[in-house]
């Protein structure tokens, strides 16, 4: 507790860490459509799951439905809300992404009108060695939700996303990009549709930050991949406020990105949070790991960027029209997940546009 307490400390003068002001402002479209009405957030219990639903709370929403399949998250979550944990309320949702009829089940009972979805694996190299979990969760999971909303009259779907299924060159990003097609693909005149792309995201459970922040206070080298490389980097707070934000602005299938500034450099920052924690930081170059890059793009050949009303987000668009056979492929990585996992590569990187893949950077000898 004592370790998590200086944690989150040390995050309150995260301005000095990322070198800016995170700031993203709602607008008055914005909070005019979250007053009363009835969301449901998937991955409720994880760290950007959570800060959609205190913020929608926050700003008067109706009923928010908390869908999860880790219940220590939502018991947690639960007693942060309402200073309880008996989880016997009609709001708390014990489900996976991945149960396709249960979430079917689930959604026509609740109808909401507007679904965040934020159930995901998101660790790099745990998805480059499980592939098959990655595809199942991410893309096939994605499809399901999709789906009972489009079946349960939802009004606004927001996919979230991130930087990695730019020019993907692992499993994540694959499986990230992935979605943001199925996203797109149910978007329809009944259901507005948007995907979220994120940095990464300081704070978050099981994040980059939380190992430095482990390793500098308890006298360990920090591990850093290669001392080239970069990330682009918000917070919590802010990566929620964005989804909610976009969720105004979705409309057939678009990506929104956060203009996150300039990106930071990993040596850089090491050394900054020792700065804040008043400690030295002695640095170990391990090598970029499998499919990893040395900095993240914010967007690929295989996407037109524009502005939007909001001076602090952009819009992208693929080029081109959809696959015309997505439905098909989604299909067939949902029969490979247990019956064919050998196949699975071969189709999710077909999924992949015409000029988004990239291949993985290479590290310092």
């Amino acid at each position: 507790m004592k370790g998590s307490l200086l944690f989150a400390r040390s995050l309150c003068q995260i301005e000095q860490l990322i070198g800016r002001t995170p700031a993203v402002d709602y607008s008055a479209q914005t909070l005019a459509g979250v007053t009363g009405q009835r969301f449901l957030v998937t991955g409720a219990g994880g760290s950007i799951g959570s800060e959609i639903v205190r913020q929608l709370v926050s700003l008067g929403a109706g009923d928010v439905y908390l869908l999860d399949h880790n219940e220590g998250a939502l018991h947690a979550l639960q007693l942060g809300l309402h200073g309880d944990g008996l989880l016997q309320d009609k709001t708390v949702i014990l489900a996976d992404v991945r149960e396709k009829r249960t979430l079917g089940r689930i959604f026509a009972d609740v109808g909401p009108t507007t679904v965040f979805h934020a159930a995901a694996h998101k660790h790099l190299p745990l998805m480059e060695r499980f592939p098959s979990e990655a595809v199942h969760t991410n893309v096939v999971g994605t499809a399901n939700v999709a789906c009972a909303a489009a079946a349960s009259g939802t009004k606004r779907f927001v996919n979230l996303s991130t930087d990695k299924a730019v020019a993907p060159s692992c499993i994540l990003g694959a499986t990230k990009r992935a979605a943001e097609l199925v996203a797109a693909a149910a978007a329809s005149p009944s259901m507005k549709v948007a995907s979220v792309r994120f940095g990464n995201v300081l704070g978050s459970s099981g994040s980059f930050l939380q190992t430095v922040h482990w390793q500098l206070t308890n006298g360990r080298a920090v591990t850093v991949t290669d001392r080239r490389a970069t990330r682009y980097f918000m917070t919590i707070s802010e990566a929620a406020r964005l989804v909610i934000e976009v969720s105004a602005m979705a409309r057939n299938g678009e990506t929104y990105m956060l203009d996150m500034g300039e990106p930071v450099a990993i040596e850089q920052l090491v050394h900054r949070y020792a700065q804040i924690l008043g400690v030295t930081a002695t640095i170990e170059y391990t090598g970029l790991r499998p499919g990893e890059k040395l900095h993240e793009d914010l967007f690929d050949d295989a996407e037109n960027r524009s502005s939007t009303t909001h001076p602090g987000i952009w819009q992208t668009k693929a080029v081109g029209a959809p696959p015309a056979d997505l439905g098909f492929t989604i299909r067939g990585l949902a029969d490979a997940v247990e019956a064919a996992p050998h196949s699975i590569l071969q189709l999710l990187w077909s999924m992949m546009p015409a000029g988004a893949v990239r291949e993985p950077d290479v590290a310092v000898t």
